[in-house]
């Protein structure tokens, strides 16, 4: 086993001209590092950490090449790029850092949205993410959610495409949908949504159904559908009136008698009226 310090020197050396590569290593320490001067490899055994330019990522073990720029980290994964934060059982490095693999309930969280999937790939250069596995979920911090089997997200176009059992739950639209694919459009001037395959969409109680859906606009007011369309439209229940107040009624002073109550009736006698009712009733 190297010396630690001679061990991070030799290896700032090495990557210093690869400073601006996504996640290329500026340097990696743990409890027990071993490095080969000739292949450039490097292994980290225990409170791994790698260090670059833009962020660190944390592990149990870790292997790395200082002159290909990929490796690989294990055991309770931890990593932040710029605003891009990670977590994962394990991940891969490859194409010098520009390209991250996330196996093991992974979750990578970016500004306001989080994807969540058994495996999550990112390619940092073309900002996208792709989820790999049988289950996916993207959400975003206003509450809504993304529910799919596989997902892709382009944080560049700011456009996910879900497809499989595809499930969309919008609580500031009021709105909730399913599908067999789905593309949905994240930006705030539009919120387009695209729904393919058996596509059902409720919002606010009324229900609209087809084989395609486009929801329109970024309120989701406007749906608009093709083939085999139904819908099912509750209408609003207007609000009453307030009633009148109706008066107290009193015998001893006649005062606040409603027109509905004018008589009184002994059974079963003759109709007997207010003016005479103390004469009569005594």
């Amino acid at each position: 086993m190297k010396m630690k310090a001679l061990f991070l020197t030799c290896l700032m050396t090495g990557l210093l001209s690869m400073g601006a590569v996504a996640f290329a290593a500026s340097s990696v320490s743990g409890d027990k590092v071993e490095y080969d001067f000739k292949s450039g490899q490097a292994v980290a055994e225990g409170n791994v950490e790698i260090r670059h330019d833009k962020g660190r990522a944390t592990a149990r073990k870790a292997e790395y090449n200082t002159k290909t720029g990929e490796g690989s980290l294990e055991g309770s994964v931890v990593a932040d790029q710029e605003d891009a934060h990670l977590t994962s059982a394990s991940l891969i490095i490859k194409n010098k850092g520009d390209y991250l693999s996330a196996i093991g309930n992974a979750v990578l969280k970016k500004a306001d949205k989080t994807l969540r999937a058994e495996q999550v790939n990112y390619d940092s250069a073309a900002k996208y993410a792709e989820t790999v596995g049988s289950w996916a979920q993207l959400t975003m911090d206003d509450g809504s959610s993304l529910d799919a089997a596989s997902l892709t997200y382009n944080m560049e176009t700011n456009k996910a495409f879900a497809d499989g059992n595809v499930r969309l739950i919008s609580p500031p639209r009021d709105l909730t949908a399913r599908a067999d694919s789905a593309e949905y459009d994240l930006n705030e001037s539009d919120g387009t949504i695209h729904l393919n395959g058996h596509a059902t969409a409720t919002q606010e109680g009324n229900t609209v159904s087809g084989d395609t859906l486009t929801i329109r606009g970024a309120g989701g007011k406007i749906a608009q559908g093709d083939g085999d369309v139904r819908m099912v439209i509750i209408p609003r229940k207007k609000e009453e009136a307030p009633r009148e107040e109706v008066p107290t009624f009193q015998i001893a002073g006649r005062e606040g008698v409603p027109d509905s109550v004018y008589k009184f009736y002994n059974w079963p006698g003759e109709p007997v009226t207010i003016g005479s009712v103390d004469t009569e009733l005594a």
